[in-house]
Parts: C-alpha cells; structure tokens; sequence
C-alpha cells in the first residue's frame, strides 16, 4: 500500500507547477546545492533530494528521473539534479527515498521515504550537496559541506526499510 501511495504521488507530482530555488528577482550572490541519486543496482536508486525553498517547489531529481527512465522496464538511471540558493537563511525541505525502476517492484521490496525541513545558512564560496543513508534501522537526510563532507544542517529521520 505504501508503494502504491509513492507511485500515486509521483504521478500526481507531474501536474504541479516548480519554482526555482532563487526566489524571483533575486539577482545576489548564490550557492549551488546538489540533490544525491546513488545507484544501489540496476533497478534501484537512493535518492537524496531538496524538494522545496522557503515554501517554493522546486523540480526534484525523483521526478526527473522518472521522466527521463520511462519506457525503460525494470532498469534505472539516476538524472541528480542541483539548485543555486541566496546567501540568507533559508528554510529547505529535505526528502530521502527509495526510487525503483517500476512501481511494481516498489511493492514486494523494501521501500522508504522521509521529508521534513531544516534550517539551512550557506556560506559564500562553498558547494553543498543533500546526503543521507537508507538502511534497515533509519532513513535520513540532511546537507553537507560538499568538501569536507560535514552536516551543515539538522537530520531529517524516519522509519527504515524494515517497517
């Protein structure tokens, strides 16, 4: 059932309208952020994304690769996209999720999705990526110093791929 809510949304995601992650006029100094899609196998991706800026939606590298893999069967290749934010205290909703190459496989393999929102500074002259882990016991996302790998941003957690 929960696989089947995830496919309904995704499908449903398509009809939104996104914004970009600088908010309109905004002509200041930025810093790039990068969604993270690891690829597990062939049919499985983790996917490490922001989903909104501020109260903006943005596109998502969950949706974009599910445009870009249509057709495909059961195989999955990640499409990870990245977002320019204003140096300013933002408020970013993070997700971390299980992407499968077709719903079906969703539903007989162990799945996970968490979202929630953090508070989130960047700093000039940095890069930053969202990271997280998939795992039995937890699923988590949050940002870090693409450099030095080092949370810059509080934890997203939820239930793991055993519930």
């Amino acid at each position: 059932m929960k696989a089947l809510a995830l496919a309904a949304t995704l499908a449903l995601a398509g009809c939104a309208s996104f914004e970009a992650a600088t908010p309109p006029g905004y002509d200041g100094p930025t810093v790039n952020v990068a969604d993270q899609a690891q690829q597990v196998n062939d049919r499985l991706l983790h996917v490490f994304e922001m989903t909104q800026v501020d109260g903006r939606r943005l596109s998502t590298t969950s949706r974009a690769t599910v445009s870009a893999n249509q057709g495909r069967g059961f195989a999955v290749s990640p499409v990870a996209l990245t977002n320019e934010l204003p140096l300013r205290p933002a408020r970013v909703q993070l997700q971390a999720m299980t992407q499968y190459a077709a719903p079906i496989l969703a539903m007989t393999s162990p799945t996970c999705r968490v979202q929630g929102e953090v508070a989130f500074t960047p700093e000039a002259g940095k890069a930053y990526r969202v990271s997280g882990r998939i795992a039995p016991e937890a699923c988590e996302a949050w940002i870090e110093d693409r450099d030095t790998k080092q949370p810059v941003t509080d934890r997203i957690t939820g239930k793991g791929t055993r519930s």
